[in-house]
């Protein structure tokens, strides 16, 4: 038979397992936890919704398709404004022209759908864009040119 001091003792160390482990299960996944800054982005048609800053280092972009289209998001350091990026003929953003480093992207976000991207930014200026290119009706359909872009500042 255990001695009531022991019992106490052994209700103690549970407690502090059981506390431990809520903790655990509460910090959910890097995107989530102490470990960097998140943004919450917003796509739809046609517009990227953002803060305007967040602090320099590792930073976690949390995504979410609000449109109807398929989008994608690009992370572009630069100096240059959000709507004065380098363009190929058709008006989307020329990767890593001239004055813009693309640091990564999410290639495709369906509707309805949320992805993350976690990067280590400098204290510098940044552009987020879609760049996604759809024929719709037999035309073109050129996110960045319709203005799905906003500026960005690590600080």
């Amino acid at each position: 038979m255990r001695s009531r001091t022991s019992r106490v003792v052994s209700g103690l160390i549970s407690a502090v397992a059981c506390l431990a482990l809520l903790g655990i299960a509460s910090c959910g996944d890097d995107d989530d936890n102490n470990n960097g800054t998140v943004v919450d982005v917003s796509l739809q048609e046609f517009t990227v919704t953002a803060p305007a800053s967040a602090a320099a280092g590792k930073v976690t972009f949390r995504v979410t398709n609000d449109g109807e289209d398929m989008h994608e998001f690009l992370v572009i350091k630069t100096n240059l404004p959000p709507a004065g990026l380098p363009t190929e003929p058709n008006g989307s953003y020329e990767e890593d022209g001239p004055g813009t480093e693309l640091l990564d992207e999410i290639e495709l976000i369906n509707p309805g759908e949320t992805k993350s991207l976690t990067l280590t930014l400098d204290s510098a200026k940044y552009v987020l864009i879609c760049n996604m290119v759809m024929i719709e009706d037999g035309e073109e359909e050129v996110h960045y040119a319709l203005g799905m872009h906003t500026a960005f500042t690590a600080d």
